[in-house]
């Protein structure tokens, strides 16, 4: 059989080495067990974009909160790209507008803010309070955009991610392109054994997974708790839980 190593990042106080019984195996023929089988381990968070609009604000609230993280983003200015290359106010606006299109049901609602004495009351995936928080949390706190919101867009994939895990990297993409290559020169290689060392999210694991069909196996390890919640979730997602299976050993 032939094996071939893939290895996605990993924080520095997690060995890239498989320990057994944190082993999780996504592949399909071998494991006979699936994912709702698996013990619960920790309970991923749920990105903002899937979360259920059950909160509501008035345009002019929105607007007030929007005027305010639009005033925060552009008093950077590119205070933090020349202390530690943090992002500038450009790319803080831009990700005020991916929060708002996150947190907001109907998008149509963008072209209303302007609007003076609209009392339209808006759908949220968050409530204005927690909207203020996050941004805060952004700007004040530097936390990452991608934790902010709980996702990253990676390849054509949307996955999610927390505090505990690496947000996956767009040169990681790479290593999913030499897969694709090399499994399109040797059928025996996409019928193999591969395994992502450190799987995070499980970008890796799963990009791999739908490169190679209804054939082969992809063994992806970590020895987070959290990592395979979230990794769990990201496959459930993108519906993998049938082809490929999951096991914790």
């Amino acid at each position: 059989m032939k094996l071939s190593f893939t290895s996605a990042c990993c924080p520095s106080n997690f060995s890239i080495f498989t320990k057994p019984s944190l082993c999780m195996n996504l592949h399909r023929k071998v494991c006979s067990s699936s994912l709702s089988s698996l013990p619960t381990l920790l309970k991923p968070q749920v990105p903002l974009f899937l979360r259920p609009p059950v909160h509501s604000a008035t345009v002019p609230d929105l607007r007030n909160w929007h005027d305010w993280a639009k005033n925060l983003a552009s008093s950077v200015g590119t205070r933090f790209q020349d202390s530690d290359n943090g992002p500038d106010s450009s790319l803080l606006s831009r990700e005020l507008k991916w929060l708002m299109e996150d947190a907001i049901e109907d998008h149509s609602v963008f072209s209303q803010l302007g609007i003076g004495n609209n009392q339209t009351n808006v759908r949220l995936r968050a409530g204005i309070e927690e909207l203020y928080n996050l941004w805060k949390q952004r700007i004040e706190e530097r936390r990452p955009f991608q934790y902010v919101v709980g996702c990253e867009h990676w390849r054509d994939l949307v996955l999610s991610v927390q505090e505990g895990i690496l947000i996956p990297r767009p040169e990681t993409e790479h290593i999913v392109d030499l897969v694709a290559d090399v499994v399109s020169d040797d059928e025996g290689l996409r019928e193999g054994l591969w395994a992502d060392l450190g799987t995070g999210s499980g970008a890796l694991a799963i990009a791999i997974g739908r490169i190679l069909g209804s054939c082969g196996t992809v063994i992806a390890t970590d020895l987070s708790p959290i990592a395979l919640s979230v990794a769990a979730f990201n496959v459930r997602r993108y519906g993998l839980q049938k082809p490929l299976r999951m096991q914790l050993n």
